[in-house]
């Protein structure tokens, strides 16, 4: 299945992010349950309930203050009214207090706590509390409506009755504390679990992160070993690398394909480029030899045509030699006619031999073109590699910013702990935890930045070694250029011998024809050796002339030999 690099980075960016949110909400779901636990357990439950007993016990108590008033002190009509009302609001108090206290245990399903001491539930002690306390009231309001005198024995029976209904309290007091105690003892585990369970989802999750950041990063160093040590190779002139067998369909799979793919091509082109320099410098070789053996056959025509001048001359003054004179010409004519013939196909033959050459370097041209267009383009994915390299660097300089934001936020969370006091020792610890999170966290995205900065070099000096081939595949093309242009000059120069040749051949066929004319008639000798004479001029104008062209031609093979020299030591350096 299709995975590019870009996503796989990005899965191994995310993935921390993702869990770190998922810790995060675990951690305030738990922090936001333990305060709801206590706030339900410890204050509304605990505190409250015993609040309101602890409440009821001294408004009893001032009751029993108003109580001893009216029965022992000396009060005006006044004063006792208003005591005598007091007492009454002071044992409603206590009745609605004891009811409230009853409700909350009611509600939370306390009531069956069971004293440790006494063996006694809460609503027994809460029901035997209400009890005595209502007994006690009857009485005492009893005796505070009648105005009855106060009776010692009374008196004393009614306290015991006050105190033995108190005993109650203490033991509230002792469950609602036990129960506090318990509820707090099951938030501390129910913490250490969720730290426990925080700490190994923490570890599975770092270690999952490093395995595939380690396999990706092994990837990445291969691949682009693999393009590095195939260019180096390239730039060095070795083209003798094998090919991989199987590519990535990511990015670093197509570049080390675009690589075996250009280096493929360039094993065929300097083949090609190397065939055809041999098959060139053989041409210059067979041209520079025609160039010689044509300047030979030119310089043996002048000489034949300085013997025809001389024996036409000879026969101006002899008339008795004439005759052999002009057998003479007539054998130097035949010569200069076999080797102009020989010219003119040596000449054609160059001209052959140098249309190939021009049509092979023509072919070479498009073959250099090519690869440099494909040096371009494998040169542009470098460059994409950079810019996706630099994305990435900008998404772990946003991960050390959460980081450290969560580590701010942790700090905060432990100012707010110490405020809450003995009750935010858990939520200081969770804070605590946090914020090692937080710096495990920060020295993660150094390690996962540090990495990028190390890939980043590598594609950079992939980079460099593609501009140095670029270079080289410029050099070659302009080189070729050169050549096609010195095989153009080549080409013009045999086109003009050829000229030349053929316009030989036709003075060599009037010569012959002259010569035929003088053997025939010897009264026309004069006149004939006077047309000879002025032909032997022209042809050695003419000859002249060739003699040029073959120093021309000669001087243009010696300029295609350099060319050929100079395109070997080119790609010499490549090892096919």
């Amino acid at each position: 299945m299709y995975r590019s690099i870009k996503f796989r980075l990005a899965l191994l960016l995310f993935i921390p992010i993702f869990f770190f949110v998922l810790t995060a909400v675990t951690q305030q779901n738990t922090i936001s349950s333990n305060l709801h636990k206590m706030t339900n357990s410890l204050y509304e439950t605990s505190f409250k309930a015993n609040d309101l007993v602890q409440q009821a016990d001294r408004d009893m108590y001032q009751a029993l203050r108003d109580y001893d008033l009216l029965r022992l002190a000396k009060l005006d009509q006044a004063a006792y009214d208003q005591i005598a009302k007091d007492f009454r609001d002071n044992a409603q108090q206590v009745r609605d207090r004891l009811a409230q206290a009853s409700d909350i245990l009611k509600k939370r399903n306390l009531l069956g706590l069971q004293d440790p001491d006494s063996k006694r539930t809460a609503g027994d002690l809460l029901n035997e509390f209400q009890a005595g306390i209502e007994e006690w009231l009857k009485a005492a309001a009893a005796n505070v409506e009648s105005r009855s005198p106060a009776d010692g024995e009374q008196e004393i029976a009614l306290a015991q009755k006050f105190e033995s209904s108190r005993a109650a309290v203490d033991a509230m007091g002792n469950i609602l504390s036990r129960y506090a105690e318990s509820e707090t003892a099951g938030m501390k585990n129910e913490m250490n679990s969720t730290r426990t369970i925080t700490w190994s989802a923490l570890i599975v999750e770092w270690i999952a992160i490093i395995v595939l950041g380690l396999l990706l990063i092994r990837y990445l160093g291969r691949s682009l070993n693999r393009a590095v040590n195939k260019t180096k190779l390239v730039a060095a002139g070795n083209l003798q690398s094998i090919p991989d067998g199987k590519y990535r369909k990511d990015e670093l799979g197509q570049l080390n394909e675009a690589v075996d793919t250009m280096i493929e091509k360039m094993r065929g082109l300097v083949g090609k480029i190397i065939d055809n320099t041999q098959t060139v410098s053989a041409s210059a070789v067979e041209l520079s030899v025609s160039a010689q053996e044509s300047a030979a056959a030119s310089n043996h025509v002048a000489e034949n045509i300085q013997e025809v001048t001389s024996q036409v001359e000879l026969q101006a003054t002899i008339s008795d030699e004439s005759s052999r004179a002009v057998e003479e010409m007539a054998v130097g004519v035949q010569r200069i006619a076999e080797n102009t013939s020989a010219i003119s196909d040596y000449s054609a033959t160059a001209s052959e031999q140098v249309d190939q050459g021009n049509a092979r370097v023509q072919t070479l041209r498009v073959q250099m073109h090519g690869i440099y267009e494909t040096i371009q383009s494998l040169s542009q994915i470098v460059k994409q590699l950079t810019d996706k390299s630099e994305q990435i660097g900008q998404i772990t300089e946003n991960i050390t910013g959460f980081a450290n934001q969560t580590n701010i936020l942790s700090f905060n969370a432990s100012i707010e702990a110490a405020r809450a006091g003995e009750h935010g020792k858990g939520f200081a610890v969770v804070a605590q935890e946090i914020r090692k999170l937080a710096a495990g966290s920060i020295e993660s995205a150094e390690v996962i930045s540090n990495l990028i900065a190390e890939t980043r070099e590598e594609i950079s000096n992939a980079s460099k070694f593609m501009d140095t081939t670029m270079e080289q595949a410029e050099k070659g093309h302009l080189m070729m250029s050169d050549v096609e242009r010195d095989f153009a000059a080549i080409l013009q120069a045999v086109k003009q011998v050829t000229v030349q040749v053929h316009e030989t051949s036709a003075i060599t066929e009037q010569m012959s024809a002259s010569s035929e004319e003088v053997s025939a008639s010897m009264e026309q000798s004069s006149n004939t050796a006077r047309e000879v004479a002025g032909k032997a001029q022209t042809v050695a104008a003419a000859t002249e002339e060739q003699l040029a062209l073959m120093e021309n031609i000669s001087h243009a093979s010696e300029q295609l030999q350099h060319i050929v020299r100079s395109l070997k030591e080119s790609v010499s350096q490549f090892k096919l």
